[in-house]
């Protein structure tokens, strides 16, 4: 019983040593399990990235049938190393028969340490049918020369959006015969009608133009007479006998000057005394005393009108006949024709 006992006690013993024992070595084993699948992990990501290529590149669509109204978008992308330069191929020029709608691109750019370019097109079909988007080629450098890579081709199925069968539209449909269309010819006659009574509205205006012009001319007052009204006129005025004499001499001088404009053709009135005089003098259709008295008035009259000169009443009197008698000598009598129509 004893010797039972004391087995037991040793039994119990040793097991609580192997479980001290346990505890103090599990965060050892633990240790080692870690680097253990540590290790293998960086073995399996040595294993993948050893089986990847230089450069992969892909294509693909995202749908191979369509209806001639859906859009059909085509990828194309290419994954590389850092250390290649890799240069997408154009795609425009290859794809027949397909219009591309849109178009865009994606990168370069890094993923998962390597790089990654993209370019994608929207396609469109305007004609049912099959359609190939052909293989596309890239080459990279790589150790033992230069390789090229080339994509698959893809086939794309056009449907049409008609119905199908015997009650389906035909896509060609007979020539109907020609069709005899008779002539219009209002629209003539009204186009014609309205250009004959414009012309006759213009003719008849000018006509009319020119008949009151005629008349304005034949019934327009002589040179003379004007001048000789406006003389009048200003005397009625009274200026001299209120001191206002400069002003006189003003308007009597551009009365005189407007009717030898208007009389000769000379432009009197925007010149000064001194470029007019030798005109007055080259005049033919004057004699020299008419000559004189007109360079004679016009020199007074300037000197009242710039060199402040203020004649006596009686000389105001004086000049105002001699511009009266002078348009009296130089005047053009009227025709008899022109007399009558001017009352």
């Amino acid at each position: 019983m004893n010797n039972l006992q004391a087995c037991r006690v040793r039994t119990a013993h040793h097991l609580r040593h192997d479980i001290n024992f346990g505890v103090q070595c599990a965060p050892c084993i633990a240790i080692i399990f870690f680097l253990c699948f540590a290790c293998s992990s960086k073995e399996q990501n040595a294993g993948r990235k050893a089986a990847l290529a230089p450069v992969e590149i892909s294509a693909q669509t995202d749908r191979t049938t369509a209806n001639i109204s859906e859009p059909v978008t085509f990828t194309l992308v290419a994954h590389y190393d850092k250390s290649q330069t890799v240069t997408l191929p154009e795609v425009g020029a290859k794809i027949a028969g397909l219009r591309i709608t849109d178009f865009g691109e994606d990168g370069p750019r890094e993923v998962d340490n390597r790089m990654e370019h993209k370019k994608w097109y929207k396609l469109q079909a305007d004609i049912a049918g099959t359609y190939i988007i052909p293989s596309l080629a890239i080459s990279y450098a790589a150790d033992n020369g230069t390789k090229e890579l080339k994509t698959p081709q893809i086939f794309i199925e056009v449907k049409s959006t008609l119905k199908e069968g015997p009650d389906a539209p035909k896509d060609i449909l007979e020539i109907k015969p020609l069709e005899q269309v008779p002539y219009n010819w209002k629209p003539y006659i009204w186009a014609g009608s309205g250009a004959a009574a414009l012309i006759v509205l213009g003719v008849g205006a000018y006509i009319f133009y020119r008949k009151r012009r005629k008349k304005t001319e034949e019934i327009k007052k002589p040179a003379h007479v004007v001048a000789l009204e406006e003389i009048e006129k200003l005397k009625s005025e009274h200026l001299v006998e209120k001191g206002i004499v400069r002003e006189h001499y003003f308007r009597l001088s551009d009365i005189f000057r407007h009717y030898i404009e208007n009389r000769f053709s000379i432009p009197a009135v925007e010149q000064t005394t001194q470029e007019l005089l030798p005109e007055i003098m080259r005049l033919a259709a004057m004699n020299d005393a008419a000559k004189s008295g007109m360079r004679e008035f016009l020199q007074h009259s300037d000197m009242v009108k710039f060199a402040k000169y203020l004649p006596l009443q009686d000389e105001v009197e004086t000049n105002e006949q001699k511009v009266v008698k002078l348009i009296e000598e130089t005047k053009i009598e009227e025709f008899p024709q022109q007399a009558e129509m001017s009352k």
